[in-house]
């Protein structure tokens, strides 16, 4: 029941849209160190990612259920703590742009000394 509770979790960042394109995850893959994933592992992955032409919500699905032929469990954990770092740069960076709209649209109070 632990690893349930993980998976809610991994499922509320899933929930993230993620723009990414099928060629933008195979270069983050890639990307990964071995201590992560292995070479074997990404290369698996990769082929996934473009056979599938995953995009980044399909793959954010894929990550929470990755079977143990393509990647280990102890490595499996690594991707979806690494891709979640992912989506939460893309909810970051959302938010500032959103932040950064609504400060632009908001007039600038002045106040005036007599």
């Amino acid at each position: 029941s632990g690893g349930g509770g993980g998976g809610g979790g991994g499922g509320a960042v899933a929930s993230v849209e993620c723009s990414k394109t099928p060629q933008e995850i195979i270069q983050w893959v890639q990307s990964l160190p071995e201590s992560h994933v292995p070479q074997k592992a990404r290369e698996q992955l990769s082929a996934i990612v473009s056979e599938g032409r995953l995009n980044g919500n399909a793959f954010s699905q894929y990550v929470q259920c990755v079977p143990p032929e393509v990647c280990a469990p102890k490595h499996a954990m690594k991707l979806k703590a690494a891709w979640s770092n992912v989506l939460r740069e893309a909810e970051a960076r959302k938010v500032a742009s959103e932040n950064l709209a609504n400060n632009a649209a908001r007039p600038k109070a002045t106040m005036i000394v007599v």
